[in-house]
């Protein structure tokens, strides 16, 4: 009850459904247990609900192992490289799905990454919407001073990331999608990939460009 609790808060703070009315609706019919938390989840993403968060939660961090099948894949392998392999969609056990990512520093120079507790600052998604790329979903400052700290990424090693992609990755229609980076003064651009959406979330989003 607890995940379902932060899960209403964060949809009542972060966007609006297409119809009020039946999202209430929804919400009624869960407490009265006629349906599941899950259920009704799914029902206000059917509504057009979207947020406009994104965490970018890390994983771990390593040495770069060139002989590895992640290094080869790598169309450049200089410098700071944002980088979304061609499997990317992770699921977890209770069904989250987020987008598998890297951050490579193959400089001569540490690098330093903002953080907020456990996941990485600086995360904006985009979407190709009316032959336009707007951005949809950013890291939301942390509410709490204490979360901010600075993470140093040694030369030769590399960041395992993943992005949040949950509620915009359960529907049918096909999205073009690529995910930005800040570190520093630079701002890195990964990979198109796929996003997949409700009917209704893709008219509330659009409409919103109007």
């Amino acid at each position: 009850m607890k995940q379902l609790q932060l899960i209403l808060f964060f949809l009542l703070t972060t966007g609006a459904v297409w119809g009020q009315g039946q999202a209430d609706s929804l919400y009624r019919q869960m407490e009265r247990g006629e349906i599941t938390g899950e259920e009704w989840y799914l029902g206000l993403l059917k509504l057009g609900q979207v947020s406009d968060d994104v965490n970018g939660w890390v994983q771990y961090d390593d040495q770069v192992d060139v002989n590895s099948k992640l290094f080869k894949s790598l169309k450049k392998k200089s410098g700071l490289i944002f980088h979304i392999p061609n499997e990317y969609q992770v699921i977890k056990t209770n069904g989250n799905r987020y987008i598998q990512a890297y951050l490579f520093n193959l400089s001569d120079s540490i690098v330093t990454l903002p953080r907020l507790d456990a996941t990485l600052d600086g995360i904006e998604s985009e979407l190709y919407l009316n032959n336009t790329w707007v951005k949809v979903k950013e890291t939301k400052p942390a509410s709490c001073g204490n979360s901010n700290w600075s993470q140093k990424l040694e030369p030769n090693t590399y960041l395992s990331i993943q992005i949040e992609n949950h509620d915009i990755a359960l529907g049918k229609v096909k999205v073009r999608q690529k995910i930005k980076l800040k570190v520093g003064d630079q701002v890195l651009e990964s990979r198109e990939v796929k996003a997949l959406l409700f009917p209704n979330q893709l008219k509330l989003l659009t409409e919103k460009l109007n």
